[in-house]
């Protein structure tokens, strides 16, 4: 039998990507994994996919802040991207397709469907001061990438401060519905969003300090690059059930892992340890932020201890509110 060909936008035929208005879920951010002299180490990569599946993710997101995106060049970007959509065996992937300018967004775009990729998540050009201009930038992306389309807001990046009245726009011109909000405090934001843009899917971000918070007020899920996506997943599922003692004792538990994890400026670092300490990547090398000191990996260890995790590989036993109880007594 021949081969198939591509499908719609580049996509390999036999792997349709999901509706963009289903986005959903506990997804994860996948950083970028690099050997120890900075090249890249595309084994651990596929290995860090295939344990996240493991670990239920529902999507990936690549290359977006804490994939070092900024530090790769073209051909990096597509190898990273075959290698994260070829472990995934399904699970939906989103690729960060931020750039300047409309038209190295879309060119950013069309390599990630060509790569396979089922969505893509676009932030606002950098330092962008008329933001009214925005629904025209998000409505090219959309018409010409040829991708399902997730807006991220995410000001500490871009610095672009985006007003709900114009998000609200955004989306009616590219119509789309998914966003990533990560404009602090974000449950107030969500609460604005959705009360203007009720049809909305809204993600969670920043490492999911607010995570609980964000879904109380109506987020669909998190999409964080926090090392243990079981705990927020069970924080969504325990929600979603109706109880919101569960969500919270949960939560509320991990929450000093999970702020230490989202410290500025050596936050991917820590990230990449506790990964390195799970056992599915290599090295924790990373060409953007400083590498946490002996002083900070000392200290995470301590976290991790007054929590009695042990990093492993294995999926943490977290398939009921009960599951937090047997990890306490690990």
């Amino acid at each position: 039998m021949p081969e198939a060909g591509p499908g719609p936008a580049g996509r390999p035929a036999g792997r349709a990507g999901p509706d963009e208005g289903s986005f959903s879920g506990t997804w994860y951010v996948m950083p970028t994994t690099f050997a120890p002299d900075g090249s890249l180490d595309l084994a651990s990569q596929r290995s860090l996919t295939e344990a996240v599946v493991t670990w239920g993710a529902d999507g990936l997101t690549v290359l977006g802040v804490m994939g070092e995106a900024s530090a790769l060049d073209t051909d990096e970007r597509a190898a990273v991207i075959r290698a994260v959509v070829a472990a995934a065996a399904g699970t939906p992937v989103a690729v960060g397709a931020s750039s300047s300018a409309l038209h190295t967004t879309v060119a950013l775009v069309r390599q990630a469907a060509a790569c396979g990729a089922d969505a893509v998540m676009v932030a606002a050009p950098p330092l962008l001061r008329a933001v009214d201009s925005l629904p025209v930038f998000f409505a090219g992306v959309a018409d010409q990438g040829g991708l399902p389309l997730i807006l991220q807001d995410e000001p500490a990046a871009t610095g672009v401060l985006l007003p709900v009245s114009v998000m609200v726009e955004c989306l009616r011109a590219a119509r789309v519905s998914t966003v990533k909000l990560e404009d602090p405090p974000t449950p107030a934001k969500i609460s604005a969003l959705l009360s203007r843009a009720p049809g909305s899917s809204v993600f969670g971000g920043l490492g999911g300090v607010a995570s609980y918070f964000e879904m109380r007020r109506g987020a669909v899920g998190t999409m964080t690059g926090f090392s243990y996506p079981e705990v927020l997943r069970q924080v969504r599922i325990s929600l979603a059930a109706g109880d919101q003692a569960a969500a919270y004792t949960t939560f509320a538990h991990y929450l000093p892992l999970i702020s230490f994890e989202a410290q500025p400026g050596v936050g991917l670092g820590i990230r990449k340890e506790l990964l390195r300490r799970r056992g599915v990547i290599t090295d924790g090398f990373a060409r953007v932020g400083a590498a946490p000191s002996a002083q900070i990996r000392g200290e995470l260890s301590e976290v991790l201890g007054a929590l009695a995790l042990r990093p492993s590989a294995d999926p943490l036993p977290m398939n009921s509110p009960a599951g937090i109880g047997s990890l306490c007594q690990m």
